[in-house]
């Protein structure tokens, strides 16, 4: 996989794996390789590489050893080369970005967010936000959760600014779930209702992995296809 910072010496890996990206149960094209290590003091790094034969997302994000994002590194480009590039910087109830989009100037803002928010950065490993987010006071009902999310889809000025947004979170209890990894026994699955109405339904594994990430009333599946761990 492709990565925007090497793995240095004292990095230990952990898991690793890919997600196939579907539609309508047919492959998109867009194939996402993911993977996670650890520092000696517990820090946690997330790598990701999402792309087809057109454009690529790299992303590395940085987790403290409470759990709560540090930074993230985001680099957008196609094969004429890099696009858009950003830093997040996450403070208590803030954002900070850093970003620059091809032809444009460096641009630095701050998006505010309630406390205790978490982030999805959009690859599906990042997905993780669902049950790190829920709490466990909410004893099964819908609970929404703050989410901060860069933008991905717009262009100029505005190019991988972030949004503060609100998504809706309810467990489904344990479930069995087949994927092309093999069967998972009793995990933990979840019903999303996104900022913009969207609903989807997601399965974990006991690591807090994402089995499968499913749109239902869009049949957009995302399955994991490869899995490997190195405890």
């Amino acid at each position: 996989m492709r990565l925007l910072h090497d793995l240095q010496p004292d990095e230990k890996p952990v898991s690793q794996g890919i997600y196939h990206y579907l539609k309508d149960d047919v492959p998109t094209g867009q194939v996402e390789k993911w993977l996670i290590t650890h520092l000696p003091n517990g820090t946690e790094i997330i790598r990701a590489d999402v792309g087809d034969s057109e454009s690529s997302l790299l992303t590395h994000l940085r987790r403290q050893l409470d759990g709560k994002p540090e930074w993230l590194r985001l680099r957008y480009g196609t094969h004429s080369g890099v696009k858009a590039a950003a830093q997040y910087t996450f403070e208590e109830a803030v954002v900070r970005v850093a970003r620059q989009a091809e032809g444009q100037p460096q641009r630095l803002d701050v998006v505010d967010i309630a406390i205790s928010y978490q982030i999805d950065y959009h690859p599906v490993i990042s997905h993780d936000y669902v049950w790190r987010g829920y709490p466990t006071h909410a004893r099964g009902k819908p609970w929404s959760i703050p989410v901060f999310s860069p933008d991905l889809w717009t262009e100029g000025p505005e190019a991988l600014f972030g949004r503060a947004l609100r998504f809706n979170v309810k467990p489904l209890g344990a479930e069995d779930i087949v994927t092309p990894v093999g069967k998972f026994e009793a995990v933990r699955s979840f019903e999303i209702i996104l900022d913009d109405g969207t609903r989807a339904l997601a399965w974990f594994d006991d690591f807090g992995i994402p089995l499968r990430w499913f749109y239902p009333d869009k049949a957009y599946d995302f399955v994991l296809a490869e899995y490997k761990r190195q405890d």
